[in-house]
């Protein structure tokens, strides 16, 4: 993800297809299909235009809610930035794998 320091960059991203949904302070919620994610972050297709530095709140299939901040937002995709890094165990779950 842009923006990110180069430390944030060595992070695995995993491919992905997971439909959820996002919501922006002052935005009603959108529909979203997030296409990779990692502990540090993720990178979504959208409908919806979101301002870079935007706090988003982004729903985890399985893994309940996560803070993330909008690094980049372009041509209906969105990368964004956790607000805290996702444990292992939850990033499993949101990706519908085991916790362990």
């Amino acid at each position: 993800m842009e923006g990110l320091s180069g430390d944030a960059r060595r992070v695995e991203r995993r491919a992905v297809a997971l439909p959820t949904t996002i919501r922006a302070r002052g935005y009603h919620g959108s529909d979203v299909l997030i296409r990779d994610i990692s502990e540090l972050g993720f990178m979504a297709e959208t409908h919806e235009p979101f301002p870079r530095g935007a706090y988003v709140r982004l729903k985890l299939p399985g893994a309940g809610i996560a803070m993330a901040r909008i690094i980049w937002s372009r041509r209906g995709q969105v990368g964004g930035e956790f607000v805290n890094a996702l444990p292992t165990a939850r990033l499993r779950l949101a990706m519908g794998l085991t916790a362990a």
